[in-house]
């Protein structure tokens, strides 16, 4: 599901990755960017059956500013 986003021509023009690295982009890589972590934290609580929408959105709230 994360590749489907990447795939996305949005993160080569904005220099998030490289033309190419989202096929083989893997879910543990080591950078990070705080566009794609915010992706991985929107489909893991998707994911998750014990999480609601509101876990969800402090998470991603939480990540975006924390990590300014």
């Amino acid at each position: 599901m994360l590749k489907t986003f990447l795939t996305d021509d949005l993160f080569v023009e904005q220099g998030y990755l490289r033309p190419g690295e989202a096929e083989n982009y893997k879910w543990r890589d080591p950078r990070k960017v705080k566009l794609i972590e915010v992706l991985k934290l929107a489909i893991e609580g998707e994911l998750s059956s014990n999480e609601t929408e509101r876990i969800t959105e402090r998470k991603i709230n939480l990540s975006l500013n924390i990590n300014t």
